[in-house]
């Protein structure tokens, strides 16, 4: 199994936008809920323990999986301070990725309710074949940097697509980056969206 690990994952506050539980609850990359519900948080060495525990627990859960349905693949982790990342790489097919992501969305789901019976925590595992979804990630921000043009030359605001709780985190810390513009987050799951509006 390979394993390459890379820390310093951007934390920057959402400037002016309007995240709430969802949103907010993936932003806080060192803090915990205890069983009363207080937010405890973490030391980086605690965090990063966490993190390497699930990635384990992940990557054995996905390697259980690729056995079952006999296909190859190679898993590689990468850990940053706000998440584990599993990516399957050489798997050989379009299989796990589905037309798309629904696949993928649904194999994210199983690897996060498998790590969170295991941890009993919520889980920071996200789960990736081939780069799929960094290619996606990087044609969210591109449609957010041009819907953020938008809303700065017709000073309207202007709704994203629908995106999970990480998704919409990066697209409020593109906002927060960029002066005449502020972001929220509005809807019901799974249909929430990021929605821009001109500052002020």
């Amino acid at each position: 199994m390979d394993s390459a690990a890379a820390v310093g994952a951007d934390r920057r506050g959402q400037k002016g936008s309007d995240v709430t539980d969802t949103d907010a609850a993936t932003a806080q990359g060192g803090a915990e809920a205890d069983a009363g519900g207080e937010v405890a948080e973490l030391t980086p060495e605690e965090r990063m323990a966490q993190l390497d525990q699930e990635a384990d627990l992940a990557a054995d859960f996905v390697e259980g999986l690729l056995d079952r349905l006999d296909l190859p693949g190679d898993i590689e982790i990468e850990i940053t301070d706000e998440q584990a990342l599993i990516n399957l790489e050489d798997v050989g097919s379009g299989l796990l990725i589905g037309r798309r992501g629904a696949t993928l969305d649904a194999l994210q789901e199983l690897v996060r309710c498998a790590v969170q019976r295991q941890t009993e925590r919520r889980s920071h595992v996200r789960v990736d074949v081939e780069g799929y979804r960094g290619r996606h990630l990087d044609k969210l921000r591109d449609r957010c940097r041009d819907a953020i043009a938008q809303v700065r030359e017709t000073g309207e605001p202007v709704a994203l697509e629908p995106m999970d709780a990480y998704e919409r985190k990066l697209m409020h810390d593109l906002a927060a980056k960029t002066r005449g513009v502020t972001s929220s987050s509005e809807g019901a799951e799974p249909r929430r969206r990021v929605v821009l509006h001109p500052e002020g």
